[in-house]
């Protein structure tokens, strides 16, 4: 019995079963359907072939869904005599998340774009995120629109255990499965494509392709009929084919952390619902990759005593063996990821393995070429080959990042390198993040005296900036990664662990980052001791010292900034000194000791003065106009005002003269001349401005608030003090939030 006749027999026995279960004889179901009994008979006696149209309308009047016209669709006699394939793996149990991404693939079908007719789907992704999942998902949920039925390859691009499945293997393949004849199938390929295509011309069939290992091996397998669709899974990115077919491209990432917790739900059960938050950590040690989730989840589901906690710990012990099955050694995250690994050229492998190296999450090209000891443009060569085969991926213009699994691999791969390779990298990569910042330094405040760095490491070529705006906006995008990578040169012994953040002082100053300031000169301490260096112990004792000053720690201030300038003093360094004296003088001032505080300053401005530092006087000036002021000596005060601006002015620092009007406000407000030091604080807004000074910025406007809450100018100050709100907010400073909670308790004053 033909595949047509069997499918027309087993039609005719669902639709029997439906009728009578609804209630119709066969004379009823003709009037309601507009067809004779006798057709009917014959049908549900599978004698005739129903029509596709038919079996629609019996599923719109007896309410089965699409079951109908789905097996009518298998009973269409086949034209060529063959049989109709149907080879779809199967569905994923329990298949959560990708709303968007079927969204986007049903979408693709009725495209206009589609070359000849015809829809090619290339879905791209790294190994482990769900590829074939996906499609096995969505060619289910198509299938029934196929006549011409569904052909599925494995195609063993990145098979463990094998090499690729030549494009003439598959066809032979399809031809077999159909009921072609082995003697009939021609040996060449360009002829067995040609009777695939045949199969498929006015029938369009779906066909499957997954795991592709590249374009050659995928192009032989379109066979361009119309109607037809094919689904093609690949780790690499088949530009090739886009470019050439038109192909509509998904590149799959990492599932959402909704979608991740969600398919962990599935299959853990009430376990997950007890630990809310052990969940969500899981899903992130998985990385948020199907793959790694489904094997952490299916081992929990086999041991029902373990808590989700447990399986937390043990994957922070060690992640890539923990996720794999007992059961399965090819189910394991390790072996996929080596498997990508290894279709690597040597040279981009080599890049791999010294990416593992790196400590920040994102990588620009240009710390990527130092890492590499390479030019930038040959290091963005592998960088994007990397980005092909999904073992890298490009979050912005030139700045690249793995994910956490992929990051480990490279770890180990990285480990595994001779000690001299390993040491010299580091100290490339470190010794360029030292420079750069040591450049972006002096142009954000170039005023500032200090003696550059120089003969970087050999094989680098550190960034340089024209602007204060393009060094800074540096700064900000690698911001993540400075403590890292301090941490990393702290580790080989490296000085850039005490150099960048030292050298990273005008933007700290300016944009105070108070974490990343204190943690990164504490490392930079630590290393400095350890490396004997007294000159850097003190620079970065001291810079401590103002961090925990200015984020209101008065105790561990002093402490560090007596510890510099004894070892100034011992080093006999009069412009260090200098810096020292003014830090505990900023700390008299803070604690209101005015005249403890005027010592420091006047120490401070010998020290400069001795030294030749004309950017130190200026802000030393600044600071005895204001201790002057305070001390109820106006003249004096005058006097080192008008020094001081005209210091500032001549040196182009707008940071500092932005500092002087803050500080010549608050003396004003000490003596009651409100207006006056609101006129001040308008001209340091305008030289903070100018400085880039956000900070800055923000506390002149949180005091012109409290200024015109004193005069009774409500509207004004609330506009004043949202303003602040809005940029300590952008800061992450604490200021936001005090400054919040007090505007939360004030109330407008009655009319």
């Amino acid at each position: 019995m033909s595949s047509s006749s069997t499918g027309a027999k087993r039609f005719g026995e669902v639709l029997k079963t439906h009728r009578s279960a609804a209630g119709y004889s066969c004379r009823s179901l003709a009037r309601a359907l507009s067809y004779t009994p006798g057709w009917i008979s014959r049908v549900e006696n599978g004698k005739a072939t129903p029509g596709l149209e038919f079996a629609e309308r019996c599923d719109d009047l007896l309410g089965t869904g699409a079951e109908l016209t789905a097996l009518a669709q298998a009973a269409q006699p086949d034209v060529h005599g063959l049989l109709r394939p149907s080879q779809l793996p199967p569905a994923a149990n329990r298949f959560v998340g990708r709303g968007h991404d079927l969204h986007d693939l049903n979408s693709y079908l009725h495209d206009p774009a589609n070359a000849n007719g015809s829809c090619i789907v290339a879905i791209d992704g790294p190994a482990g995120v769900g590829k074939s999942t996906l499609a096995a998902q969505w060619a289910h949920k198509i299938a029934n629109s196929f006549p011409g039925g569904v052909f599925f390859a494995a195609l063993q691009g990145h098979a463990l255990d094998g090499s690729p499945v030549s494009p003439s293997q598959v066809l032979e393949h399809f031809l077999l499965s159909v009921g072609v004849a082995a003697d009939r199938i021609p040996p060449g390929l360009t002829e067995r494509a040609a009777i695939v295509r045949t199969l498929a011309e006015g029938r369009p069939t779906l066909f499957f392709l997954d795991d592709a290992a590249d374009a050659d091996q995928v192009e032989p397998l379109l066979v361009g009929a119309a109607g037809s669709v094919v689904i093609v899974t690949s780790r690499r990115r088949l530009t090739r084919l886009t470019v050439r077919t038109g192909a509509h491209r998904v590149c799959l990432g990492p599932m959402r952390p909704d979608e991740s917790v969600a398919l962990l739900r599935a299959v853990i059960g009430p376990r997950a619902e007890s630990d809310p938050e052990a969940v969500r950590a899981l899903a992130e040690r998985c990385a948020h990759l199907p793959l790694a989730l489904r094997i952490a989840a299916e081992r929990l589901a086999a041991h029902p005593h373990r808590t989700v906690a447990s399986t937390v710990a043990e994957l922070d012990a060690d992640r890539l063996d923990a996720l794999a099955d007992a059961d399965d050694p090819n189910l394991a995250v390790r072996p996929i990821l080596a498997a990508s690994y290894q279709d690597l050229t040597p040279d981009v492998a080599r890049a791999f393995r010294l990416l593992g190296l790196y400590p920040g999450i994102t990588i620009s090209t240009d710390a990527a070429a130092a890492l590499l000891g390479r030019a930038a443009a040959r290091a963005r060569r592998q960088l994007d080959a990397l980005v092909a085969v999904h073992l890298l991926e490009e979050v912005s213009a030139d700045r690249f990042r793995a994910h956490d699994l992929l990051r480990e691999y490279a770890a180990e791969l990285a480990a595994e390198l001779s000690v001299e390779s390993r040491t010299a990298a580091v100290a490339r990569l470190v010794g360029w993040y030292a420079h750069t910042v040591d450049r972006a330094n002096y142009v954000i405040a170039p005023q500032r005296p200090i003696e550059l760095l120089t003969d970087p490491p050999v094989g680098t070529h550190p960034l340089g900036f024209l602007a204060p705006e393009d060094a800074s906006q540096w700064c900000d995008g690698e911001a993540d990664n400075l403590l890292p990578v301090v941490r990393l040169a702290s580790r080989h012994g490296l000085p850039a662990a005490w150099q960048i953040p030292t050298r990273l002082w005008n933007w700290l100053l300016i944009k105070k980052p108070w974490s990343l300031w204190i943690d990164s000169h504490e490392v930079g301490l630590q290393a400095a001791v350890a490396a004997g260096d007294r000159t850097a112990e003190a620079w970065a004792s001291l810079n401590l010292a103002d961090g925990h000053r200015q984020a209101g720690d008065t105790d561990r201030a002093r402490h560090y900034a007596q510890d510099a300038l004894r070892l100034r003093e011992q080093l006999g360094d009069r412009h260090g000194q200098g810096w020292c004296e003014a830090c505990l003088g900023f700390i008299a001032t803070d604690e209101a000791e005015s005249r403890q505080a005027l010592g420091h300053f006047e120490a401070a401005l010998d020290h400069f003065q001795v030294s030749g530092d004309r950017h130190g006087q200026s802000v030393l000036l600044a600071c005895l106009a204001e201790t002057h002021a305070h001390l109820g000596d106006r003249d004096r005060a005058q006097e080192a005002f008008d020094a001081s601006l005209a210091l500032a002015r001549a040196l182009g620092d707008h940071y500092g003269e932005g500092m002087l009007w803050a500080r010549r406000a608050g003396a004003h407000r000490t003596r009651g001349e409100l207006d006056d030091a609101l006129t001040c604080l308008g001209h340091s807004i305008a030289s903070r401005q100018a400085a880039a000074d956000e900070w800055g910025i923000a506390d002149a406007h949180e005091q012109r608030g409290d200024l015109l809450a004193e005069l009774g100018r409500q509207d004004e100050a609330q506009e004043a003090w949202h303003r602040a709100i809005r940029i300590f907010t952008m800061l992450e400073d604490p200021r936001a939030a005090a400054l919040r909670e007090r505007l939360g308790a004030t109330r407008p004053p009655e009319p």
